[in-house]
């Protein structure tokens, strides 16, 4: 089953810069998908009101000490 994912790219200050629906088959895909648009600009994917994933600017390691990393 398919359903839409708000995909937010998230600036160097903590803003959101811009926003997309986006249909993906489940988590998974939403996580890759955002893996995908990285390149630029940080990724916040929500389904809903529910935080999926916080993918990093150029998809960078996560870091116990950053408050971003999930």
């Amino acid at each position: 089953m398919t359903s839409f994912y708000s995909f937010h790219a998230i600036d160097v200050k903590g803003a959101t810069a811009l926003s997309q629906n986006v249909v993906c088959s489940d988590d998974l895909a939403a996580l890759a998908e955002g893996v995908r648009r990285s390149g630029k600009w940080a990724i916040e994917i929500r389904h809903g009101a529910r935080l999926v994933a916080r993918v990093k600017l150029g998809n960078a390691p996560l870091n116990a000490g950053d408050p971003h990393c999930l």
